[in-house]
């Protein structure tokens, strides 16, 4: 156990607008010594449009240096408190922190979580659609692994929600607009900017306005497939297509088949067509 000097703060900043940062992060950052960040070029012009213009050591702690080592982390805590911030949003909701949080407490130091601005609750608090449950994907995933993080989502009858690229946005349309034609689609770009927006409809609807648009800007997509009427042996093979990718066996497929709602030979027999 090392020896515990200061402590870790988690602090949620702006994801397009300052005003909604909160004062306890805004005191925090003024005081913290070291700041942990994503990159250190966002964080100081961040403290800069703020108004804060202490002496802090701006430490970067990304993906990669959280993976790699966290002795940095040790160092700084143990001449005092530490807190740690992404360009945007909240820590460890598809950015770095999930990694410091687990070593810091490992290590004995009090983390203290700041909450406050986040793109997946501002996007779910003006998509305008009623929600009890849902998964988010985090960044939607590349190549026939897109296809297949959606795949699932109707399939199962869910709502999904991911963030995504001005870059690949028409792709993520397109396959719902072959595959998925009845899907409701919400996107919004931008959130908390002035020239935020939020577009929905069915996947051709989205296509039509998203052609006459500006995409620039980082995305948030929802695919709603809780009314989508699928014929049972197509979900089968969604199913099976999943499980294969998962690469599991044929006797696993058969084991669990129960737990997924399939017959045990529909689903072994869908899973063996596909090579």
């Amino acid at each position: 156990m090392s020896v515990v000097s200061g402590g870790l703060y988690m602090c949620a900043v702006p994801i397009g607008d300052d005003g909604d940062i909160t004062q306890r992060v805004r005191d925090v950052l003024a005081r913290c010594p070291v700041i942990l960040c994503e990159d250190t070029r966002v964080t100081h012009a961040l403290l800069a449009r703020l108004g804060i213009r202490n002496q802090q050591q701006l430490q970067r702690m990304d993906h990669y240096q959280e993976r790699r080592s966290l002795n940095g982390l040790d160092r700084a805590i143990a001449c005092g408190d530490v807190a740690l911030v992404t360009d945007a949003g909240s820590p460890g909701v598809s950015d770095p922190g999930a990694m410091v949080v687990r070593h810091a407490r490992q290590q004995g130091y009090a983390v203290h979580i700041l909450p406050g601005p986040s793109a997946l609750t501002a996007f779910i608090t003006g998509c305008g659609v009623s929600l009890a449950a849902f998964y988010f994907g985090g960044f939607m995933p590349k190549s026939t692994a897109m296809g297949t993080a959606i795949d699932t989502v109707v399939h199962q009858g869910r709502v999904g929600i991911w963030y995504e690229s001005p870059k690949r946005i028409q792709q993520v349309i397109g396959y719902c607009c072959e595959h998925w034609p009845t899907v409701h689609m919400v996107m919004a770009k931008e959130l908390t900017k002035p020239y935020s927006t939020f577009i929905e409809g069915n996947p051709s609807e989205m296509d039509r306005l998203i052609a006459a648009m500006d995409t620039r800007g980082e995305w948030v997509i929802m695919i709603d497939a809780r009314r989508v009427a699928i014929d049972p042996a197509i979900a089968v093979i969604g199913i099976a297509n999943t499980l294969k990718e998962a690469g599991l066996s044929g006797a696993q497929v058969k084991a669990i088949a129960h737990l997924l709602d399939c017959r045990k030979n529909a689903l072994y027999n869908a899973y063996n067509t596909l090579g």
